[in-house]
């Protein structure tokens, strides 16, 4: 990656305590403060020029706009890895509050702490991030121009805090205890700048690098979530992007973090936790010589076509596929490929239209189907039960379909880290068999139960792919399946953390935080974590699917309840209310209704139990 502070490399116990002992020593004597330690970011400034909005006299919960604050909607969808997108309408979008408890484990929070507010004046389209946006996203850098811009540009606080240790390279780069105190303390007092928060679920992460000593600076939509962060002592500071125009949007946010890094003293990374921005932070730090991967990879993981293509030219295993532009193209497509087949969008999310076919009448229908899916649903609203209150002229997620080899066998989630170009972390999560034709994911367990050469085979193989894209640091999130002929295949890669309990799941069971190692990849500190030899625990997840269609009942809240009560359950998450409408899997893509963890001794024990917890789990639906 750009700018990494080291490769990763390993060292035995006993010189890395010796290294620690004097690295002790020394720190009493070694200044590490940061030339931008003193200085505190200043927004009034960019007020004062005009690139944001001012937030003066405005009262609490509202944006300095003006308006009430707003959130990004999560997918109704319950997956392992949570989809979040811009809400329906400014109504859905209001932000109830910001006094959050954990919701059972999984980072995520609910509880309103301001009494709802009347719908805001402010648009959706100022606020929320928009594949318009990307879409008018200046082209990637050439290899050349990107090693230019790394070159130009000056040594970031950390980075000249990194030299003030040099002697103690090997322990900085060092996979040991050690080596993570020394890193976390080079990490604590960095100015790393957020680019779109994403769902108020997330503030999680935020609280977390408060705790390492990160000085967060967010930038997102100007009646955002977010902005509750600063007075909460959480954030440093919100500067507000209006994303209303697209084509100025990349620009704008680059004039913001140009201003911020003159006014601070220096930043020393941009990140962000959110799918939909990782392609604009990509352009943002390959233009200011920041640490982070290539525009070129993240465009072409997040770009499904384009991620098999990367894959055959490297000899790769992929399977075979045929973009399909209209129904003129369902011939050549069923040619190519073959049956069974699967259609997805290239580009989609949540399984949003992804579905099984086995006939040329199938194709034909279901390819129709899907069509309408994309014209009339949306990755908030997967069964268009909402239509009346999607704007007319909403910008679609999704904007090609492809046919695609159906693969057979175990689907897996492999959580990678890369460092500089190196694998310093990869572990298997297993997926129990999804609900078809619609892929719906029902359960996970993590450690995997497979045997351990198919592991590493699985962990080789998406550590290969990761790099075939040319993608070098930071945490991913590899989706692929182990199939019966042809070994381990991809579904995607995601260039970023996973969602849900992706993170939880593996901080549990292997000691390693996402979210630390993030923020290490985005101010070039070597994402190196100590990893235990055998897991720490064992978690079976399951997703709870409507076993038929109807309404939900008022009792539904405590049968949840009952349930989190019973001996070794984790967590369960509610993921609907009384009230809202449930799709049954005969009637088609069927609705998540909860989601629940547990622990076990094994993992073979944990699937076993819940599995059965969610057998005899009531559904109250009518």
């Amino acid at each position: 990656s750009a700018g990494s502070a080291g490769s990763a490399g390993s060292g035995n116990g006993k010189k890395a305590g010796g290294l620690a002992a004097a690295l002790a020593r020394d720190v009493e004597h070694m200044s590490l403060t940061r030339r931008n330690t003193s200085k505190k970011f200043d927004v009034s400034q960019l007020e004062d020029s005009g690139l944001c909005e001012s937030g003066a006299g405005t009262p609490r919960g509202y944006s300095r706009a003006g308006n009430p604050l707003v959130d990004y909607a999560k997918s109704l969808r319950a997956s392992r890895d949570v989809a979040e997108f811009a809400p329906r309408s400014i109504e859905e979008a209001t932000f109830l509050g910001s006094s959050y408890d954990a919701a059972a484990g999984h980072g995520e929070r609910e509880g309103p702490f301001w009494a709802p507010v009347s719908p805001s004046p402010g648009s959706l389209r100022a606020n929320f991030l928009s594949e318009g946006v990307i879409r008018s996203l200046p082209k990637p850098l050439e290899p050349a121009e990107r090693e230019r811009a790394i070159r130009e540009k000056a040594q970031t606080p950390t980075f000249e805090l990194v030299r003030k240790v040099n002697k103690y390279k090997s322990l900085v780069n060092e996979s040991s205890s050690q080596g993570q105190e020394l890193r976390r303390q080079l990490l604590s007092g960095a100015v790393v700048v957020i680019i779109c928060a994403g769902y108020s679920g997330k503030r999680f992460i935020y609280e977390k690098a408060k705790e390492l000593g990160v000085r967060l600076i967010v930038i997102d939509g100007p009646d955002n979530w977010s902005q509750v962060l600063v007075e909460e002592g959480v954030i440093e500071q919100f500067v507000a992007l209006n994303m209303s125009n697209p084509p100025a949007v990349f620009n704008e946010a680059l004039k913001l973090v140009q201003g911020i890094d003159a006014d601070i003293g220096g930043i020393d990374g941009i990140c962000t936790f959110w799918e939909v921005a990782v392609p604009l932070v990509a352009r943002l730090t390959e233009s200011l010589g920041l640490p982070g991967n290539s525009a070129q990879s993240i465009d072409c993981a997040r770009d499904k076509y384009q991620t098999r293509a990367k894959l055959k030219e490297a000899n790769l295993p992929t399977p075979s596929n045929f973009m399909i532009a209209s129904d003129e193209d369902l011939p050549k497509a069923e040619e190519v490929v073959g049956f069974p087949a699967v259609l997805k969008p290239v580009n989609g999310a949540a399984s949003l239209g992804v579905v099984r076919v086995n006939t040329t009448s199938e194709l034909a229908a279901k390819y129709k189907e899907v069509c309408s899916i994309l014209e009339t649903c949306s990755t908030t609203d997967v069964h268009g039960f909402h239509q009346s209150d999607k704007p007319k002229d909403e910008d679609p997620l999704v904007k090609g379909i492809m046919l695609e080899q159906y693969l057979d066998g175990d689907e897996v989630d492999i959580d990678v880290i890369l460092s500089d170009g190196k694998v310093t972390y990869a572990k298997v999560t297993d997926n129990l068999p999804t609900h078809e034709p619609w892929f719906n994911e029902t359960g996970a367990c993590t450690p995997s139960i497979l045997p351990v050469a198919v592991q590493r085979e699985l962990e080789e193989m998406s550590v290969k792919m990761c790099k075939a894209l040319g993608l070098s640091s930071g945490v991913m999130h590899v989706e692929m399946k182990y199939t019966t002929n042809n070994g381990p295949q991809l579904i995607e890669v995601n260039a970023r953390m996973g969602g849900g309990p992706v993170r939880d799941m593996n901080l549990a069971v292997w000691g390693v935080d996402f979210v630390e190692e993030q923020l290490m990849a985005c101010v070039g500190l070597p994402a190196t974590p100590p990893i235990p030899s055998k897991p720490i625990k064992c978690l079976g997840q399951y997703s709870v699917n409507a076993r038929k269609s109807g309404t939900i009942g008022p009792e539904f809240p405590a049968i949840l309840e009952k349930l989190r009560q019973m001996p070794d359950v984790v967590c369960v998450d509610e993921l609907v209310k009384p009230g809202d409408l449930a799709v049954g899997l005969g009637d088609g893509m069927p609705t998540w209704l909860a989601d629940i963890i547990v622990e076990k001794p094994t993992a073979e024990e944990a699937v076993a139990y819940v599995q059965q917890l969610e057998a005899g789990l009531e559904q109250p639906i009518h």
